[in-house]
């Protein structure tokens, strides 16, 4: 499964992510997969570990790995714009209650 497949599976059923990025393996709650800057996928996400915990924007470009877990998480993170003015484009987000 591509990526963009993978995060946009993650995001419907609220289920966190493993990734390298940037050399650093980290856990993340993904939020929003979009287009920003030059029609660059991004993925916006809380990280939970890697470089400590926040808000993180992830260039698709730039991610070395990344898998699906089973470890669900319900809601969004504190201070979620479902409108976040970063992307030009949102393709998927969570803007509703999980999927079983």
């Amino acid at each position: 499964m591509a990526y963009p497949d993978v995060i946009a599976d993650a995001i419907e059923h609220q289920r966190v992510l493993e990734l390298r990025y940037r050399d650093v393996e980290r856990k993340v709650r993904p939020h929003i997969l979009g287009i920003v800057g030059n029609a660059q996928l991004a993925l916006s996400a809380w990280q939970v570990s890697g470089t400590g915990q926040g808000w993180r924007l992830f260039h698709l470009d730039d991610i070395r790995k990344l898998s699906g877990t089973k470890q669900r998480f319900h809601g969004t993170a504190p201070g979620y714009n479902p409108d976040d003015p970063a992307f030009s484009r949102i393709l998927n987000r969570i803007d509703k209650p999980p999927r079983d």
